[in-house]
């Protein structure tokens, strides 16, 4: 039997409230069945997610699933452990509580074939809240705390310093052993932004695709006060963290751009209290801040 033409991997650790959701909607792909085998990477977890895993591959017996168990704790070491154990020549990589689209694996394959210079793209992220809305005082400014990415219906270069989340990217393999895979020592959405500094530092070339597209399931508790503020102060630390063996200039250039985003928070958020709009202006600013915050590890 040839080899897959590409392997979707998920890193999972005590999601078993999700984690069904995200195989089945593997199980209706457009590709076709013998086109890509599912890496289940299970970080050490202490819920229902073996029994889940292993009941998923006795009743899907069409597909190519293999079931891993990581004992090191950690994404990046997940994410590594799937690289590892991938029988394909390309690798996507999606979150335990996010759905793909049903072209998902096709659109990746095709795109990947017909654009060679291409190495890794991301796509487009719609959140689901448990809620049914959007929480208040979300806007587009903090998209990212809920893993929200649309930028629009073209192929596209990301915008800026963007670059594709965690909980919808794929790559060459040969790209993610030729830039040193993922950092273990980096912790909450740090590591994403390390492998694609990295892509970036290697001259390689990523895109966006909006029909390489999933569904993000987000639960209530992540959308708390307290989540908010906890979530922007590891950030900030996060960024610390990945740009300290980049020298002084680096770290002047990152606090710097911190403390203009701050600038720019107050006037945007002055523009949300005009309109009332009082828990837009109030978590923005607080988010900035609280980043700043973090990247000193005050």
């Amino acid at each position: 039997m040839s080899a897959p033409k590409i392997s979707v991997i998920i890193c999972t650790y005590n999601r078993d409230k999700f984690l069904p959701g995200a195989l089945e909607a593997l199980t209706n792909q457009s590709l076709s069945k013998n086109a890509f085998e599912i890496l289940i990477i299970n970080n050490n977890s202490t819920d229902n997610t073996e029994t889940i895993s292993k009941n998923f591959i006795d009743s899907h017996k069409e597909l190519n699933v293999k079931y891993f168990v990581e004992m090191q704790k950690g994404l990046s070491s997940a994410r590594n452990r799937g690289i590892k154990e991938a029988s394909s020549e390309l690798i996507a990589f999606i979150d335990d509580d996010a759905e793909v689209s049903t072209d998902y694996l096709k659109t990746a394959v095709e795109f990947f074939y017909n654009n060679p210079d291409v190495d890794a793209m991301g796509g487009k992220i719609t959140p689901v809240f448990e809620s049914g809305k959007e929480p208040e005082w979300l806007s587009k400014y903090m998209w990212g705390l809920v893993t929200k990415a649309d930028y629009g219906n073209h192929i596209r270069e990301y915008p800026g310093s963007k670059s594709p989340y965690g909980c919808n990217m794929a790559f060459r393999k040969k790209v993610l052993t030729e830039v040193g895979m993922f950092n273990t020592d980096l912790l909450f959405r740090s590591e994403d932004k390390y492998i694609f500094y990295q892509l970036r530092k290697h001259g390689k070339k990523f895109l966006y695709h909006p029909g390489f597209a999933v569904l993000h399931h987000i639960d209530d508790k992540r959308i708390t006060y307290d989540s908010i503020m906890k979530i922007s102060y590891e950030v900030g630390a996060g960024e610390r963290d990945r740009i300290k063996s980049e020298g002084i200039i680096r770290h002047i250039v990152k606090v710097a751009e911190y403390k203009i985003k701050l600038i720019a928070a107050l006037f945007i958020a002055l523009g949300f209290f005009i309109k009332f709009d009082f828990k837009k202006g109030e978590y923005l600013i607080k988010n900035r801040w609280l980043t700043l915050i973090g990247f000193f590890k005050i």
